[in-house]
């Protein structure tokens, strides 16, 4: 008996072993760092992957490297792109994924549903929709030291730590799949043979509602996250304005309903440095005092602008509803633009620079 399970251990390691897959060079393969999703018509889209192939050599320069297919189904694109390339296709070091503004105009949710389903693709990767084609963007002739889809990709993902509300392909399933938010995307945009990062783009389920230009989408990043970085300019009375870094900012919102129907407060609070003084004596407290009310001035009135803006787009990126629901409201699901909203902020600005 006990050579009978012998023999059958023996056999199931080796059958575990066949099972393990074969190792991959680096070399010998394609990794791909960035896809691009494009509308064609008539229910075809064009797949662009980008990648990057160092020649062999001590002084050898990284090449840009781009495969691109049309059709119908993403795994018959993919067998196109596959005979155009000397080596296995691999898309483990993807980093960024880019739709063009028109196929979001139709949803994307049937290429973000096959996003999920791949195990070569973690969700911890970006996501964002370009105002041209996203075929042209990782094509275009960018003189940088890196390969076009990591400069992107960096181009993405710094202005979500510092000027845009920060998003993952986790928190866009998070949010897409939800009740309570409306999912939202990074917008970039091709200009003078460079990449740059215009605002948000704002979806209703899985498609294209509306977009946000960059100041709006610094507002709606403070509105959203903890903040830290980032530069609001405030008009003075001498000729230059002054510019302010945020160091530190939160948000807090506060649902209720009244006789008058539902109203979200929202309080904002915000410590700030001084960078640029436009010319303004800050060595006098009352100075930094009216800058301060200034900047709260300023601060209420864009948000609340964003605010109204993403009620008549019938939006809800923010979690507006999720909050009435967390109150425990059994209607929030129908509130859309019946919340009334108040923005309070508190400025402080704990360092002047120098001039303190």
């Amino acid at each position: 008996m006990n050579s009978l399970k012998a023999a059958g251990l023996v056999f199931l390691i080796l059958f575990a072993g066949g099972c393990v897959p074969a190792s991959k060079v680096l070399e010998d393969v394609q990794l791909i760092q960035a896809v691009g999703y494009d509308y064609m018509g008539e229910d075809e889209f064009q797949v662009t992957d980008g990648a990057t192939y160092t020649p062999p050599g001590v002084q050898s320069e990284p090449e840009n490297v781009v495969l691109t297919a049309v059709g119908k189904t993403s795994k018959s694109i993919r067998q196109k792109i596959q005979a155009q390339s000397t080596r296995p296709v691999e898309v483990g070091r993807v980093g960024i994924i880019l739709f063009d503004q028109e196929i979001t105009k139709y949803g994307i949710g049937p290429i973000v549903d096959n996003l999920q389903r791949d195990p070569n693709i973690g969700r911890d990767i970006s996501l964002c929709v370009s105002e041209g084609k996203a075929f042209e963007i990782l094509s275009s002739d960018i003189q940088q030291e890196e390969s076009v889809s990591q400069y992107v990709t960096d181009i993405v993902s710094q202005n979500m730590d510092r000027t845009i509300p920060s998003m993952n392909l986790h928190h866009f399933l998070f949010q897409y799949r939800g009740d309570g938010f409306d999912p939202f995307l990074p917008l970039i945009k091709n200009k003078d043979q460079a990449v740059e990062v215009t605002g948000v783009a704002l979806l209703k389920d899985d498609k294209l509602a509306g977009t946000l230009d960059l100041q709006e989408s610094y507002m709606m990043k403070i509105l959203y996250e903890k903040a830290n970085k980032g530069i609001i300019e405030v008009d003075s009375q001498k000729k230059n304005p002054v510019s302010i870094q945020n160091l530190s900012s939160k948000a807090k919102y506060h649902p209720r309903k009244e006789l008058t129907g539902y109203k979200m407060s929202v309080s904002v609070k915000m410590d700030g440095r001084v960078m640029e003084a436009g010319g303004l004596d800050l060595t006098r407290q009352p100075n930094i005092k009216k800058l301060e009310k200034k900047t709260e001035k300023i601060l209420e009135e864009e948000m609340l602008s964003l605010l109204k803006k993403l009620q008549e787009l019938d939006v809800d990126p923010l979690g507006i509803k999720e909050q009435f629901r967390q109150e425990g409201y059994r209607d929030w699901k129908k509130l859309g633009q019946k919340v009334q909203f108040d923005v309070h902020a508190d400025v402080r600005l704990i360092q002047a620079g120098i001039m303190e």
